[in-house]
């Protein structure tokens, strides 16, 4: 069932997609998404419709039947990145449930986070001892990110110390997304931090998706999951960095 959580997953984040670029990202044929896309309307978890999916709705319904995927590998990276982040820093959060576990284990005192993505905003605004900037701009469809030429401005006049963004795929030359919408903010992030890190668990390492955000020297690291290939994990031009699972998770 594991590829079929993962395309729940992906529908999740980005809305409609269509049964040909799931086989692509999966690299799987037509006929086995079809299967997949039938066995989660049946769970209630997607919806399909002419030529692909797309999520159900309230947007939270994924959550409710399955739980967040890969929970305990994402919670252990969020706890490696967040004790990389220094007292009085000013940190950037990309979207994604990945680096909202980052936001949930930021107890360090005086941080100024910026994020453009609502469920990041929401765990920052609870922490009293946080200073939120929160990036305005459209909503994306079925997503919690803001995204657009308002955010563009807005962000274009900051500067901010660290940046963390998540990822769909992860590959030998750089991080990819499934949609174009973001890759535009996405690099402007980057150009306006000094140092930027990125958070992603072993199942996204080696996907297929379109769309190329940044390179992998852009980064000063990556964090992932212990259930990555070690070996394949030295093959990066910059240090990945393995944390095991949280226990009791």
């Amino acid at each position: 069932m594991s590829r079929q959580l993962e395309i729940a997953e992906i529908l999740k984040a980005q809305g409609f997609q269509s049964v040909n670029s799931l086989a692509t990202h999966f690299a799987v044929t037509t006929s086995t998404i079809r299967r997949d896309l039938e066995r989660l309307e049946s769970k209630s978890l997607i919806q399909r419709t002419h030529g692909g999916a797309i999520p159900v709705e309230p947007a939270d319904a994924f959550d409710t039947f399955t739980g967040p995927l890969h929970h305990a590998e994402k919670s252990a990276i969020g706890q490696a990145m967040a004790d990389r982040i220094l007292d009085g820093q000013i940190v950037l959060l990309d979207g994604g449930t990945t680096t909202l576990e980052v936001a949930r284990h930021l107890t360090k005192r005086r941080l100024t986070v910026v994020t453009n993505d609502l469920a990041v905003a929401m765990e920052i605004a609870q922490k009293r001892s946080a200073h939120l900037v929160f990036i305005g701009g459209e909503l994306l469809p079925d997503v919690y990110t803001m995204w657009g030429p308002a955010s563009v401005l807005q962000l274009s006049n900051l500067r901010v110390d660290v940046a963390v963004f998540g990822a769909d795929t992860v590959c030998d030359d750089g991080l990819y997304h499934t949609s174009s919408y973001e890759v535009e903010l996405k690099r402007l992030m980057r150009s306006i931090a000094k140092e930027a890190f990125f958070v992603a668990d072993s199942s996204k390492f080696g996907r297929e998706a379109l769309f190329k955000v940044l390179e992998v020297k852009d980064f000063t690291a990556g964090i992932t999951d212990d259930l990555l290939d070690p070996l394949r994990a030295s093959q990066f031009p910059i240090p990945i960095i393995q944390v095991p699972k949280h226990p009791t998770l």
